[in-house]
């Protein structure tokens, strides 16, 4: 995941993974080709994407500064995705025509902007739950597939919910992704986002977050480590990180919280 404001200029680009790009802000007289010498002259509105199949050459020039966010997603996970929602693992991206505009790209590509460019340091699991979700809709928008997977109706198994619950118990200081919770939950990974929600009511990564603030305050209740140690074993990047993510979602720092404590 790429965000960029790029001032004019011109790059040739060999995709090791599959790359979509979303235009943020409207650019005109772009000039691109894709795995071939033909070279076409187009303006890009906001929401325009470019898919960028893995293995396939492109070059885009450009005369203005331009706005973007580039979402890549390896092949193997491509066709773990399809796996779940063709039960075929061999899909081909079907690139569109210069200059589509894509409003759901477009929606998921500014949230994961936004996620990048904050203040916090960003939440892999919230990242990593877009870019499933982003790779959901290229298959089913760009591969040509007309069979798509039934939707949950309900949340997780008792069952599932109980290993991912104690799976997350564990593991919550680690880096964690949606692909691993849909595997101990036995289902696709874009059913878990989903389902996981309907289970416990918030999205994954709100949950691991929580875990995180709860053990973070049991240690600053007990006051043996200092901020910076108990921001690392809590799985934070740093005291900084810590100390954004409880003030957004406690309405405290960590400094406050210790001292209301003594």
């Amino acid at each position: 995941m790429v965000y960029s404001i790029r001032a004019p200029g011109s790059q040739k680009f060999l995709a090791k993974e599959h790359s979509a790009g979303i235009v943020l802000a409207p650019v005109r007289k772009l000039r691109a080709s894709l795995g071939s010498d033909r070279v076409k002259e187009y303006d890009a509105p906001t929401g325009c994407m470019v898919i960028n199949p893995a293995g396939v050459d492109s070059t885009l020039a450009w005369s203005a500064t331009r706005e973007n966010a580039v979402i890549s997603i390896s092949p193997a996970a491509l066709s773990e995705l399809a796996g779940h929602e063709f039960d075929a693992a061999n899909v081909e991206l079907e690139p569109p025509t210069f200059g589509t505009v894509d409003l759901w790209a477009l929606t998921i590509a500014q949230k994961v902007t936004a996620e990048l460019t904050g203040n916090a340091s960003p939440n892999e699991l919230y990242l990593d739950s877009l870019i499933t979700v982003f790779g959901v809709h290229l298959l089913r928008t760009y591969t040509g597939r007309g069979k798509q997977s039934a939707p949950p109706r309900g949340g997780l198994s008792p069952d599932g919910a109980r290993r991912v619950r104690e799976y997350l118990n564990e593991g919550f200081a680690r880096k964690i992704m949606v692909a691993e919770l849909a595997s101990v939950a036995g289902v696709s990974p874009n059913h878990f986002i989903v389902a996981f929600a309907k289970t416990f009511g918030m999205p994954p990564h709100r949950y691991l977050v929580n875990l995180r603030l709860d053990f973070a305050e049991k240690l600053l209740a007990d006051g043996k480590l200092s901020i910076a140690q108990i921001a690392f074993v809590a799985g934070f990047s740093d005291q900084s990180h810590l100390a954004a993510t409880m003030k957004k979602y406690r309405g405290r720092t960590p400094a406050g919280y210790a001292s209301a404590r003594k």
